[in-house]
């Protein structure tokens, strides 16, 4: 089998030449993967939370702009609706919470629009007395009736946010008690209430509800199934709410989207970039914002995120000074193609590891993954050891489950599946997909083994992995068809679950409920369960385990699911993601952090004094 993987190997080779991205040895690969590639690792595993990768012998000053790239555009800019992390990286900088996290302790209690908030002795309602002083960007005081309005909103069971009205599953009533204090109970006490509860992004209502449709029902009327369907204006006003222009403000005379954050969105162009603008009368620029963090709101008066799907051209477009940040490069060019000395002295180089792991994703309701033995086989032909070290060099970190690989949920006993294609072949054989007509292909019950792999088609890393398989599947008689989907596509099928096999990488948190992604009531409805996976244990653990306040008995349970989750093996479980980046060394205050993506720009600023050797 490493006969097999050479001839794999051969071929990315060729597909690399092709591409312009140049050849390298095997034995070359190997040695570059030492050290760390002239930049800094940052590893906020112990008592260090916060990681400044640039200078600090400058004290911080506003302006400038900062231009990053980004390798896929979001299908929509409305949050809720979003499935896309670069429409949600957006728009936390518009948008804010009730709370977020503490960047000293990572205790989800900062009081972000919030002042202060109690929470009742049976743990289920919580009051939040809202600060009085914001205002949103274009001049409207925002008060309890704009998180009563957010919450609404979620909870319309026609407005399309599934994934989150998931997490509001056991919300059973919210009101306001004044402009500036709203309490939100739940039916049962579950362990990250507080997070979910104060963590929603509260969006205006005089924005996206100027007719006051939701005004009529109270949270308990939506949660009522025959009002939901006998009252045309909940209806109405979902369609209105997921068609809403500032979904989509593209172009030069959109309607701008309106939030409270420390920036304002500027202009939407669509397939080149977005960009954001300093709020100057942010309601938090006269107080620190974040503890440790920054003491603004933000010091930059605009960053740019273009969209440049291509990685190569990412990186040309860096040298070349059109783009000051590259947050994420592949490892080929973090190694391999920015170790020059001119390069050093003009880019600071960071690899950081976020709570997300890279995944292939078997559609369970397929025939040819229905059967657990069959999904072992899968992962046991995936050579995941020789990716790692030959196409990501030695960046990714195995994983076997869908938990923080740092935090305490995470089941360190289990053991991954080995590479081992002769186990895989009598699994494969096992399951009753044997050649019975000769033709070279796997068959059973008149189905052939022949599936689609869907990849983004700004994912090279997929387009790698899709690659080998192909190449070691037909080995065995399985065909896989390799089929590149830009990125807007690749989200509809995914939530329409019209799709084979996909691989992805999941972003969660410090601490994760897995409800959303694995309970069976999430198949369907547009849920993030978009493989199918359906287990009666595993359905009843994700369940009860959201209401164990017991931290040690919480991750006993957690474990547990990890096994269940190995076992039957639903996905493939590739790697914890360790991410390469570089920016222009004229910023300053680039802080890391082991919350997605790694980074907030409010810290960021530019040394416009600072010199550099051009390269």
């Amino acid at each position: 089998m490493r006969k097999s993987f050479l001839i794999q190997f051969a071929i990315l080779i060729l597909l690399i030449i092709y591409t312009n991205i140049g050849d390298r040895s095997t034995a070359a690969i190997s040695n570059s993967v030492v050290g760390d590639g002239g930049g800094i690792r940052v590893e906020l595993t112990g008592d260090e939370t916060i990681f400044d990768s640039s200078p600090t012998d400058l004290a911080p000053q506003k302006g400038g702009t900062l231009v990053m790239a980004i390798s896929a555009e979001p299908e929509n800019l409305n949050y809720y609706t979003s499935t896309s992390a670069a429409a949600t990286r957006f728009l936390d900088y518009i948008y804010e919470p009730l709370l977020d996290y503490d960047y000293e302790t990572w205790n989800y209690d900062r009081p972000v629009l919030a002042e202060s908030f109690a929470i009742s002795e049976d743990g289920m309602t919580f009051t939040f007395k809202l600060r009085e002083n914001i205002y949103w960007h274009d001049g409207q005081p925002l008060t309890a009736d704009d998180v009563l309005f957010s919450i609404k909103s979620i909870l319309n069971p026609f407005v399309d946010a599934a994934p989150q009205r998931t997490s509001f599953s056991k919300v059973i009533e919210a009101h306001i008690e004044g402009p500036y204090i709203f309490s939100v109970t739940s039916s049962e006490t579950y362990f990250r209430n507080q997070e979910i509860l104060g963590g929603f992004a509260i969006m205006p209502k005089h924005i996206w509800d100027p007719q006051g449709l939701m005004d009529r029902y109270t949270v308990t009327d939506l949660l009522n199934p025959t009002i939901t369907r006998e009252e045309a204006a909940i209806k109405e006003f979902a369609e209105a709410f997921n068609t809403h222009p500032q979904g989509r403000p593209v172009g030069d005379g959109a309607e701008p989207i309106v939030g409270s954050g420390p920036f304002k969105f500027d202009k939407w162009i669509t397939g080149d970039y977005m960009s954001l603008v300093r709020n100057d009368n942010y309601w938090g620029s006269d107080q620190t914002y974040i503890p440790g963090y920054s003491e603004q709101g933000s010091y930059l008066d605009k960053i740019i995120i273009k969209v440049v799907q291509d990685a190569t051209a990412r990186l040309i477009a860096l040298k070349a000074g059109e783009i000051d940040f590259i947050p994420r490069m592949r490892a080929i060019q973090y190694f391999e193609q920015t170790g020059s000395q001119d390069f050093l002295d003009k880019y600071q180089k960071v690899s950081y590891v976020v709570p997300a792991y890279s995944y292939i994703g078997w559609n369970n309701d397929k025939p040819y993954f229905m059967d657990k033995r069959v999904r072992q086989a899968m992962t046991m032909l995936i050579d995941r050891e020789a990716y790692n070290k030959y196409i990501a060099y030695d960046m990714g970190i195995p994983t076997i489950g869908p938990f923080y690989i740092y935090g305490e949920q995470y089941n360190h006993a289990i053991e991954r599946w080995p590479y081992d294609p002769a186990r895989a072949v009598e699994l494969i054989e096992a399951a009753g997909w044997i050649d019975h007509d000769g033709d070279g292909i796997r068959d059973k019950d008149g189905v052939p083994f022949n599936f689609t792999f869907s990849i983004s088609a700004g994912s090279t890393s997929s387009k790698y992995l899709a690659l080998m398989l192909k190449e070691d599947l037909r080995k065995v008689g399985i065909v896989v068809n390799i089929r590149q989907l830009e990125w807007s596509v690749y989200v509809e099928n995914l939530r329409d679950r019209q799709f084979d096999v996909v691989s992805l990488l999941w972003i969660g948190g410090l601490e994760a409920d897995p409800y959303q992604i694995w309970h069976s009531d999430n198949i369907g409805d547009r849920g993030s369960n978009y493989i199918g996976f359906k287990h009666a244990e595993a359905d009843s653990i994700l369940y009860h385990a959201r209401f164990e306040m017991d931290k040690t008995k919480r991750n006993a349970m957690y474990h547990r699911l990890q096994e269940i989750l190995h076992d039957e093996q639903p996905y493939t479980f590739m790697f914890a993601q360790r991410d390469p980046g570089a920016y222009l060394k004229e910023f300053r205050g680039a802080k890391w952090i082991p919350i997605r993506p790694g980074y907030k720009l409010y810290s960021w600023w530019r040394n416009n004094t600072s010199q550099v050797s051009p390269l």
